[in-house]
């Protein structure tokens, strides 16, 4: 059959105003509904706040990371309440200036020193020295027996007349020429026995002490030829061994052996005598 909208409106008003629909409440359910609500509306109230602080903690991280690098840039950032904060450019970003590297920034680990790589505090260990070149020994000096000086043996001096020499020491004759005559000197005025020659003219020429002697050098009886050259760097060498200078006016020979020099010698570089 047809009903009318009129009819059906109707209808539903009297089957919803019917008591017989209505479900009565269970005792005890007031309090129980309104522990529900609150406890939705702490929940809500819960998840806002988080939401809240997570949104903050977005905005507070993008605001830092936008700082540093606009730092590095050297310019101004917008805060986040619409301020702009104002950031000086780095030291060594200025104008005109050489970018210097951060005391922080490790150098090139490649080139890093020994020294670079030790902890702070910890004692630095010296760099090795490269061993040195080998010097050459040098012999120890020859003082062998009494000093043949420069000037003369002892009291006897190079230049006395044969008188003169006989005043200090005792001559006793060997051998003798037309200009000089050779003599054995010996007594208090000489260190040990020697042979003297003695020229008619210029008086003693030569002196040659008959054991070992030294001079004031180092060198004498035992030397090699080594230590006169080294002694002496004027030396020059002759058939008999080496002569050197002693003195403006006399002269050192030295002869020489296979273990050395056997003689040392004292002469006048002024003389008409030989040898």
């Amino acid at each position: 059959m047809n009903i009318s909208e009129e009819e059906l409106e109707q209808r539903l008003r009297e089957l919803f105003a019917d008591e017989r629909l209505d479900l009565p409440p269970p005792s005890g359910a007031a309090p129980v509904i309104v522990a529900g609500a609150r406890r939705r509306r702490r929940r809500r109230h819960a998840v806002q706040a988080v939401t809240g602080v997570a949104a903050a903690a977005v905005v507070v991280a993008g605001g830092l990371a936008m700082l540093r690098l606009h730092t590095e840039d050297s310019t101004a950032v917008m805060s986040a309440d619409g301020g702009t904060l104002g950031v000086a450019p780095p030291e060594n970003l200025t104008p005109g200036r050489t970018p210097q590297p951060s005391p922080s920034t490790p150098g090139p680990t490649g080139t890093q020193s020994m020294a670079g790589s030790v902890p702070p505090g910890a004692p630095a260990s010296k760099p090795s020295r490269p061993p040195s070149a080998a010097q050459p020994s040098r012999l120890p000096d020859v003082t062998t027996g009494p000093l043949l000086a420069a000037d003369g043996f002892g009291k006897l001096k190079l230049g006395m007349s044969q008188a003169d020499a006989a005043q200090v020491v005792t001559l006793t004759e060997t051998t003798a020429t037309p200009a000089c005559t050779i003599y054995q000197a010996q007594g208090a005025g000489v260190p040990a026995p020697a042979t003297v020659v003695i020229s008619k003219s210029v008086g003693v020429v030569t002196v040659s002490p008959d054991g070992p002697a030294h001079t004031a050098e180092g060198v004498g009886v035992g030397s090699t030829k080594e230590q006169v050259l080294a002694a002496y760097p004027t030396a020059k060498q002759d058939p008999n061994g080496v002569v050197a200078p002693a003195s403006e006016s006399a002269t050192y020979s030295f002869r020489l052996g296979e273990s050395g020099v056997v003689q040392t010698t004292l002469a006048s570089i002024t003389q008409d005598c030989a040898g």
